[in-house]
């Protein structure tokens, strides 16, 4: 448990989950604008309406993935570079959030992304910590002579 950094852990799902939910707002805005009908309906009706839409749209579809994808990769490489230890642990961890959500939504049936990009980007940002942190301890120190 000590390998763990709970505070940086904790920040890297904010990350991930309040960037990405941020990151999406102007597509979902786009959405809703191009759609004046949807405004009628509940809540619950035009949640799943926009995402019926977005996921018949390949590219809204796409650009979401993406998004969702980079602070997911964000989030883990700052929970990583906090944490300063257990690069690939604390960064896989910092996407408890999304992870949770994505379980519930599998449960429900409202999944919305594939399961197998959830599972990559486990710990894509501690590894991309990782890397950094190898590339400079392999640099040699310049020293004035």
């Amino acid at each position: 448990m000590r390998r763990i950094a709970w505070l940086p852990v904790l920040l890297g799902g904010i990350i991930d989950v309040g960037g990405t939910s941020l990151a999406g707002l102007p597509v979902v805005f786009y959405v809703m604008s191009t759609n004046p009908s949807l405004v009628s309906l509940p809540q619950a009706e035009q949640t799943a309406t926009v995402m019926v839409f977005i996921k018949s749209h390949v590219i809204l579809y796409v650009i979401l993935a993406v998004l969702g994808s980079l602070f997911s990769i964000l989030g883990g490489y700052v929970s990583a570079r906090l944490a300063r230890r257990s690069e690939l642990l604390n960064g896989a961890l910092s996407s408890y959030l999304c992870l949770a959500s994505g379980i519930y939504s599998l449960s429900t049936g409202q999944e919305q992304l594939p399961i197998w990009l959830s599972v990559l980007l486990l710990p894509l940002g501690g590894y991309v910590r990782l890397r950094q942190v190898r590339a400079l301890s392999s640099v040699p120190s310049s020293s004035a002579a």
